[in-house]
């Protein structure tokens, strides 16, 4: 009895050593907010007859109960002390023996010790289930902006969020996510939020402190080179310091890097940086970019369940960056995002599908959401806001990895691929070459772009407007 005791799954291994012993069906019916074991599992149906006296047994009315139904002798005992306590059902066609009692008397203290711990198990799973949840929701508030939110789901939970982060995206086998979660917690002394990416099931979040650029403690690299130490299929990609505001920006630095990562022998990367096209756009993009939302920026819903701007709005920015699998991270079904997404083209006049597009809102989303209610001024045309000297050095340094010669032919197997709005088949048709031969070239202008581009968030937005850019005044 007590090697059962001792095995994994406990109480249903001691509920079948007893069904064997006794050659009786068994029952451990546990209180209200528990669940029944039985052995065999068809021995519930028996229970029915009997939940007055289980109750009675169970609270401590009664100390055991013996009744013969359908055919059947059943005994009612009690397992652990009064209330609450679960309660044995045996069933047999055959009275219990004395020695069938001693049997049960002795196991009772085994099988009330298994079920404590299978219950604190439980309740610690789902205690580990809601901390997880609540922990994914404050990597989403900070996703879309809503800072004083997180800051007070977190002050509770711990660590408070820091004003100034640096995000690590840790990618590893799906498997160890949970081992892999843990060892980040560790590498930053309890001091960072690590989250499990709801989008990416091989990747971990890390929000780490980041107070001092020139030196933080632990350093980027020294936390970087220990997790791909300790778990030899991880690489790490590492962003820049950036204000608590903007971890959006902070996760796709450290995505990028993370593409660089994956080419690397050491398996780590840190991203570097080439400047930010909405920083060079100033006020007059910051007006374009409301007049391009405004219509949705209006939207109001017909019916108080529909989403309102704010929810198409948040909707519109996690597709761009993450596409279908969006909606694992807004939590909704697939089918609710593509209704979403219809909405969101009706009212904006534009076709989704396209890449332009789809380039020119995540502009406008990011430039939009630097300086929240912006007067509208005299718009600009965006065309009118990149012929600037300094937007066109912008984009020159985007592509500088691909321009020289003998990398001409990533330059235009990029260009193709952004042209036919990234989708493969039409890409390498128009190239001549497979689809396998495609990825490669793309995974290969990863490497040297040091920015992702076949997974999401990706360089592809950037890249297709400094294509343009270049385009406009004459360069290919």
């Amino acid at each position: 009895m007590l090697r059962e005791a001792a095995g994994p799954d406990a109480v249903r291994r001691l509920l079948t050593f007893l069904a064997r012993r006794l050659a009786a069906e068994v029952a451990l019916v546990a209180p209200p907010e528990e669940h029944v074991t039985a052995v065999p599992a068809d021995a519930e149906r028996l229970l029915a007859a009997v939940v007055d006296d289980i109750a009675r047994v169970g609270g401590g009315e009664l100390d055991t109960v013996a009744v013969h139904v359908m055919g059947r002798h059943l005994a009612v005992l009690p397992v652990g002390p009064a209330p609450n306590r679960p309660v044995l059902v045996v069933a047999r066609r055959e009275p219990l023996t004395a020695e069938g009692r001693d049997l049960l008397a002795d196991a009772a203290g085994p099988l009330s010790l298994c079920w404590r711990a299978a219950s604190a198990e439980r309740r610690a799973e789902c205690f580990r289930a809601t901390d997880g949840r609540t922990r994914e929701a404050v990597l989403h508030l900070l996703m879309v902006g809503h800072l004083s939110g997180a800051r007070r789901i977190a002050a509770v939970l711990r660590p408070e969020l820091p004003d100034l982060a640096r995000v690590y995206i840790v990618e590893g086998d799906w498997k160890s996510r949970e081992e892999v979660t843990q060892r980040c917690r560790d590498a930053f002394a309890g001091a960072a939020w690590v989250v499990p990416c709801p989008v990416y099931s091989r990747h971990v979040i890390v929000i780490a402190p980041a107070d001092d650029p020139d030196a933080v403690p632990p350093p980027p690299n020294d936390v970087a080179r220990e997790l791909t130490e300790t778990f030899p299929d991880n690489r790490v990609g590492v962003g820049l310091p950036i204000a608590l505001r903007d971890i959006p920006i902070g996760y796709s630095q450290a995505f990028h890097a993370l593409a660089v990562a994956r080419h690397r022998p050491e398996r780590y990367a840190r991203f570097s940086a080439r400047g930010h096209l909405d920083e060079l756009l100033g006020d007059g993009g910051r007006v374009w970019a409301a007049r391009t939302l405004a219509p949705l920026l209006a939207y109001r819903p017909a019916r108080a369940q529909d989403p309102d701007a704010y929810e198409l709005m948040a909707t519109l920015m996690s597709w761009l960056d993450f596409g279908n699998q969006s909606a694992g991270q807004l939590k909704i079904h697939r089918n609710t995002l593509s209704s979403r997404l219809r909405r969101i083209g009706t009212e904006l006049g534009c076709d989704l599908t396209r890449l332009p597009v789809q380039a020119e809102l995540h502009l406008a989303l990011r430039m939009l959401s630097e300086r929240p209610g912006q007067e509208p001024g005299e718009t600009l045309g965006l065309d009118a806001l990149l012929a600037v000297p300094e937007v066109r050095r912008w984009a020159d340094i985007q592509l500088s990895p691909l321009l020289a010669d003998e990398r001409r032919t990533l330059l235009t197997t990029v260009a193709t691929w952004l042209e036919h709005d990234t989708q493969t088949v039409p890409v390498a048709n128009a190239l001549g070459i497979s689809a396998h031969g495609l990825r490669k070239r793309l995974a290969r202008a990863e490497e040297l772009l040091g920015r992702a581009l076949l997974a999401g968030p990706s360089a592809r937005y950037d890249l297709q407007l400094a294509f343009r850019i270049r385009a406009a005044h004459g360069t290919v």
